[in-house]
């Protein structure tokens, strides 16, 4: 499966939290948090993506979840790509369930008030 919108969030998330930014430019960098990155993503790509994303998430999860826990595999996770767990506490499987959460969440908001403007209400 292509995992373009995955890595494209990991991507994100990692210039949130300042990964590819050199170590004098860290020490002046605002680190984002989880929610501030996944809203980010949102505004900047919409709802579609957003969908599409936990799609790809929850297909992640699934084809690679092992008895040992979720495996970095490529893709989506590759040398670039493979440092969530250095940011997030828990594992890889607690950084993407954490990341569907609230992905789920803002899909919710933000699609009902999608619908209050389509029907009139505001």
């Amino acid at each position: 499966m292509n995992y373009s919108y995955l890595s494209g969030f990991i991507y994100c998330f990692g210039d949130g939290v300042g990964e590819f930014l050199g170590d004098e430019e860290k020490s002046h960098h605002c680190v984002l948090g989880l929610r501030e990155v996944v809203c980010g993503y949102i505004d900047e790509r919409g709802l579609l993506s957003a969908v599409i994303l936990g799609v790809q998430i929850r297909s992640c999860i699934k084809r690679n979840m092992s008895l040992d826990g979720l495996a970095y595999v490529d893709p989506p996770f590759n040398q670039d790509t493979s440092f969530p767990e250095e940011y997030f506490e828990g594992d890889l499987y607690d950084f993407l369930t954490s990341v569907l959460g609230l992905l789920d969440a803002e899909i919710k908001a933000r699609g009902q008030k999608v619908f209050h403007r389509l029907i009139g209400r505001r």
